[in-house]
């Protein structure tokens, strides 16, 4: 096995940090190899604690949604298995996730397929990773100050 590709399963990344601290945990969907690698590589580098799975169809984003109960879905749309809009529609219902698409689809091409429900963040393909990084700290803000608060 070539250790350089992604497997068919989930892979998860952890990045080391004070014990007090909690991890975000982030979920990103994606089936194209090279974008999930090029997503571990910007995220490994992201100054977020991060607990990070990477999943290539809809099949395993559902299982690993379930188990893993992200705090941000990065998703594709156009995914092998269950298709991205699918899975939109099934893991909606789980708090505190915040979604965000990343897709090359039209708007129309999206409208035509259900559209995107209300409160969920669409970004364009080329992913712009400022946006994203942005997004993911704001999450790990919140979730730091709610701890703070709970006196955790």
């Amino acid at each position: 096995m070539n250790h350089s590709t992604i497997p068919q399963n989930t892979q998860s990344t952890r990045v080391s940090s004070p014990v007090s601290a909690r991890p975000l945990k982030v979920l990103v969907v994606e089936d194209d190899a090279a974008m999930l690698r090029l997503y571990q590589t910007v995220l490994s580098a992201w100054p977020v604690l991060l607990d990070a799975a990477f999943v290539n169809n809809g099949i395993d984003a559902m299982f690993t949604m379930r188990r893993m109960q992200p705090d941000l879905l990065v998703l594709d749309l156009n995914i092998p298995g269950i298709n991205g809009m699918k899975v939109l529609k099934e893991t909606l219902w789980q708090a505190g996730v915040t979604t965000v698409v990343v897709t090359g689809l039209e708007e129309d091409r999206i409208h035509d397929l259900g559209g995107i429900p209300f409160g969920v963040v669409v970004l364009p393909k080329p992913v712009p990773f400022g946006r994203l990084m942005a997004i993911a700290q704001k999450i790990s803000a919140a979730k730091c100050g709610a701890t703070d608060q709970a006196g955790v």
